[in-house]
Parts: C-alpha cells; structure tokens; sequence
C-alpha cells in the first residue's frame, strides 16, 4: 500500500501579480509636500539668521558732530525757521527775495572774518523748530541753494539735552 504522493508542483498566489487586473493601482499623481516643506523651512531658517547681518545701505563717512562751542562768534551766519517766518541771525524775513538777499549780504560778512581767523568750518548753519511743519524748512533750504552757499550745517540737539 503506498501512500500516494503529490508529485504536482505547487503554485502560490500573489495578490499583486494578477493578470485580471482588480488588485493593481497605476502610479499616483500626488505631490508629496514633505521634502518641500522641509526645505522651505531651511530656507527660512537661513534668511531670519543673515537678514539681521545684511548692512542697510552702502557704507559712508558720516559727518562728525560738532559742538556749538567749538564755532567762533561771528565766523558763521544762522537760519532760524519757525511759525513765525525765517530768520537771518536774529533778523526775520517773510519774502524770498528780501531773505537771499540778507542771507547773502551776512554769508558775505562772515566768510570774510573765517578768511581772517583761518576758520574752515561750516559757515552756514540751517536751525529747523522741530515743532513747524517740515515743508516751511525745505522751502528755505530751496531758497539757500539759489544763493550757491555750499558749506551747511543742519543743527540738531544732542540727544542727551532735552
């Protein structure tokens, strides 16, 4: 008596091998987003840290502060702008001409005695009230560059002082 063998060969089926087709997918078309969002965060990450390196504009001499007290009296001319007008020294003027002319007539006067004490400082110092609407002191800066004066000051108050 003998055992019959099962001399067939045995064949496994894998689900994903079907010529029939139900169980296989093509390829997807979705995006996958994590390697982009990983590198937009690092992108993120390196601008916050080099933005606060980056330097706001091109690097130039500033000009140096200068004390009132390091002017000589009379070696310079100032013009006051306030509600009131425009001043030349202490003189007020309300008309463009009458001011260039004054203004002239002064710068005159004071690049003489700077000639005579060897003075090569500012001549002209353009003093703003901080409480006047700023477009009164452009207007008077525009009438001081019809008088070809080159060598201007503005003054400003330190800012320790109050």
């Amino acid at each position: 008596m003998g055992r019959s063998h099962h001399t067939g060969r045995r064949t496994r089926k894998i689900p994903y091998k079907q010529e029939h087709g139900g169980g296989g997918h093509g390829p997807q078309s979705n995006i996958n987003v994590t390697p982009l969002v990983d590198v937009c965060l690092v992108l993120l990450i390196i601008f916050m840290v080099v933005t606060p390196m980056m330097g706001r504009g091109k690097d130039v001499p500033l000009p140096k502060l200068v004390n009132a007290d390091q002017h000589k009296e009379g070696d310079q001319v100032f013009v006051s702008v306030d509600d009131d007008g425009v001043w030349v020294n202490q003189d007020s003027y309300t008309s463009r001409g009458d001011f260039i002319e004054a203004l002239a007539k002064e710068y005159k006067t004071a690049e003489g005695k700077a000639k005579a004490t060897s003075y090569s400082g500012p001549l002209l110092f353009v003093k703003g009230d901080k409480s006047t609407n700023y477009g009164r002191v452009r207007v008077v800066m525009e009438w001081i560059k019809e008088t070809d004066i080159q060598n201007i000051a503005l003054v400003v108050e330190a800012s320790g002082d109050s």
